[in-house]
């Protein structure tokens, strides 16, 4: 039996996952897409359902949902706090409670093939009880993986960098946190202090850093988690580290402008270039949760694989779009 699941019509996945990832009916909306096994071949996975409308709510999402099936599904959501609203994209690993212990196996073989391409996605959530997918705590779930949940504190004027944003006492806390830390799964990602340090300064309003990029040394998932560059340039600075064949992770500082006054964001930004290999991508997944809680808290989290869509007015008309600056008037 081959390790490789084949999509009964790529094309039509791939427009539904695309359509789920698209902004163009509405930021924070919920939208869905299910996939699933045909005639219960583990070597061959097709659409199941989608909902992209307005109209679109997780209980449709549960009901296509079997217990004596293994299924994938992406859903996105979306998280508020300091008057922002970030996107985020859930992948469902589903493996109903009525699945055969030998069938498991059989499945599970293949799952890496499947969760390419679902790929990128803030949180995993693998689970066969229909419980762990209320919108309340996929809501907690997601909170609590980018640490969002009462993160966000105001503070005054520092130097005329700010006028709101992250007080100093968070930015100690940031450069005080322990150099390992753990995921609920039992991954540890270790932080070079290096890393730390320049997380540190990029909150720091008396310091002109404006973006930090990291990634795994050597590119090895079993090694620390390395500072592979920063600067007090644009994006276009930015994207001068991030490599075709490596996975990087960024925290861009920019602003934004709400009723007259300055606020300073911060975007995260997920890079899995276009030439990284498949089993790789599979790999890193089980790192997003982790990997992210060391840059957080944000305000917007971004994901890329091509450096031409990675631009400012992409940045600019996200931030704008999350905090409600953005004039939808044409």
């Amino acid at each position: 039996m081959s390790t490789t699941a084949e999509v009964e019509d790529l094309e039509a996945l791939q427009q539904a996952l695309n359509d789920v990832r698209s902004d163009s009916s509405g930021v924070g909306r919920k939208s869905w897409v299910l996939a699933g096994h045909r005639d219960n071949n583990p070597n061959l996975i097709g659409l199941v359902g989608q909902d992209v409308s307005e109209e679109a709510n997780l209980e449709d999402f549960v009901s296509q949902l079997e217990e004596d099936q293994v299924m994938y599904g992406l859903i996105r959501m979306s998280t508020t706090f300091d008057m922002s609203s970030t996107v985020k994209f859930l992948y469902v690993h589903w493996i109903g409670e009525k699945v055969p212990f030998a069938k498991k196996g059989r499945f599970g073989v293949v799952h890496g093939s499947v969760e390419e391409h679902f790929n990128p996605y803030h949180l995993l959530v693998e689970t066969g009880n229909m419980d762990d997918l209320h919108e309340d705590e996929l809501i907690k779930r997601l909170e609590e993986s980018s640490m969002t949940r009462n993160k966000v504190l105001e503070g005054n004027s520092m130097d005329g960098r700010q006028e709101r944003g992250f007080l100093s006492g968070q930015i100690k806390r940031q450069e005080n946190k322990t150099a390992r830390l753990v995921a609920p799964a039992g991954i540890e990602v270790e932080v070079d202090p290096a890393l730390q340090e320049a997380i540190g300064s990029i909150r720091n309003d008396k310091e002109a850093l404006k973006w930090v990029a990291a990634g795994f040394e050597e590119g090895n998932l079993k090694k620390p988690l390395i500072l592979v560059g920063q600067g007090e340039g644009d994006i276009e600075e930015l994207k001068e580290c991030l490599q075709d064949d490596q996975v990087h992770y960024a925290l861009y500082r920019t602003s934004d402008v709400i009723d007259d006054i300055t606020t300073i964001k911060f975007v995260y930004i997920y890079w899995v270039g276009e030439n990284v290999k498949p089993l790789t991508k599979g790999k890193v997944s089980a790192y997003a949760g982790p990997i992210e809680k060391i840059f957080s808290p944000v305000h917007t989290t971004l994901s890329f694989s091509n450096r031409y869509d990675l631009t400012e007015e992409i940045i600019r008309d996200k931030v704008m779009s999350g905090s409600g600056s953005k004039s939808f008037v044409k």
